[in-house]
């Protein structure tokens, strides 16, 4: 808990690491901040719970949005395939599949609605958008290609 990666495999959005509000080696503080780990919120249905991390299995890219980021989803479907790379979009929000049961997502996710987290599969943020981009195809592509070195 706490690990906060910085490399070549993680793209910076200019945000400085969160500094402590308490003793870090006693407790633990939830960043979307690239490379720090995913934040733990429970999201799901009436019927099911999830944890973020669910959403975010290993082996392949997840892009976490809000409600109005069925944006990301398009282009996560053209981006991951153009590449060669599995990328899942998960739209979290009333309505869909998945909902911020109890508003936890939305106070950890610091970033707003049409916003995007791209989980890498070490459940890492590689990369984040904090609002929706004229282009956000552009963006992801550009993002991915440079976690993969490409």
């Amino acid at each position: 808990m706490g690990q906060f990666y910085e490399s070549g495999a993680v793209v910076p959005d200019g945000s400085p690491r969160p500094e402590p509000d308490r003793d870090p080696e006693l407790y633990y503080q939830p960043s979307t901040v690239p490379g720090s780990r995913l934040p733990h919120a429970w999201v799901g249905d009436r019927s099911r719970r999830y944890s973020t991390h669910d959403l975010a299995p290993a082996g392949r890219f997840t892009l976490l949005t809000g409600i109005t980021g069925q944006a990301w989803k398009d282009a996560a479907d053209k981006v991951g395939h153009e590449l060669g790379v599995p990328v899942e979009a998960v739209v979290i929000g009333p309505g869909r599949e998945v909902t911020d049961l109890y508003f936890d997502w939305a106070r950890l996710r610091e970033v707003a609605e049409d916003g995007v987290l791209l989980v890498r599969p070490d459940k890492h943020i590689g990369w984040r958008a904090h609002r929706l981009p004229a282009d956000p195809e552009a963006a992801l592509r550009d993002a991915l290609r440079a976690i993969l070195a490409r």
